[in-house]
């Protein structure tokens, strides 16, 4: 699991990297590979091209620390620098449309951790209707509540990542989060479940559980 950095340790821990330090180097590995890759999985279902470009990355911005720029979200950094090498790989190769490609039937990822943070029977059912509806979303609302709400990314920084604007991102995560909710409602009474509207915040709550 990739630990929680203040902005002052991302800052630290960039800058020893970029300073030349190794044992920063590996803590940057340590703390990000796992998560990139499946941020990179998600955006492209190929094991070995999200390995490759993941390794090439992490080669890359090690030969040319010394020349990277400043950052307080080295996971937003890296992200973003990891995106565009799936999508630049997937243009030259020209085996796969990427636009068609992205998040297209991506499934998230569940980490057995947070199985002990869902034990109530009613939540848990909540829960796999959440699941099984976000993975019904077009493939640009998946990606943006990915990186918002289970990375904890800005708006702004997704719209930097995913080469989009404000706007753009503000209205997907409104558009995401009425279609999920109608999902959810449609499921439930679909299901006769006891329906408990669910408020922005407790909706948000889910997607941020489910995400990780």
């Amino acid at each position: 699991m990739t630990p929680q950095l203040t902005p002052a340790e991302h800052i630290r821990l960039w800058n020893d990297f970029r300073d030349g330090s190794q044992a920063a180097f590996s803590q940057l590995y340590e703390y990000f590979s796992a998560d990139l890759y499946r941020y990179g999985y998600n955006l492209i279902r190929n094991r070995q091209l999200v390995e490759d470009c993941l390794h090439e990355l992490f080669l890359h911005i090690h030969e040319n620390r010394s020349r990277l720029g400043a950052t307080d979200n080295i996971r937003f950094y890296l992200y973003r620098a990891l995106r565009r090498r799936l999508l630049d790989t997937v243009g030259r190769l020209n085996k796969l449309d990427s636009e068609e490609y992205l998040f297209d039937n991506a499934e998230f990822l569940i980490q057995p951790y947070e199985q002990s943070l869902v034990e109530e029977q009613l939540i848990e059912q909540q829960k796999l209707l959440v699941i099984a509806q976000l993975n019904k979303l077009p493939k640009r609302q998946k990606e943006i509540l990915y990186l918002v709400y289970m990375k904890g990314l800005s708006y702004q920084q997704a719209a930097e990542v995913m080469d989009i604007t404000m706007k753009s991102v503000y209205n997907t995560v409104n558009v995401a989060l009425t279609t999920l909710r109608t999902y959810v409602r449609s499921s439930f009474e679909q299901g006769g479940a006891l329906w408990v509207s669910l408020p922005g915040s407790i909706l948000i709550y889910f997607v941020k559980i489910l995400l990780r």
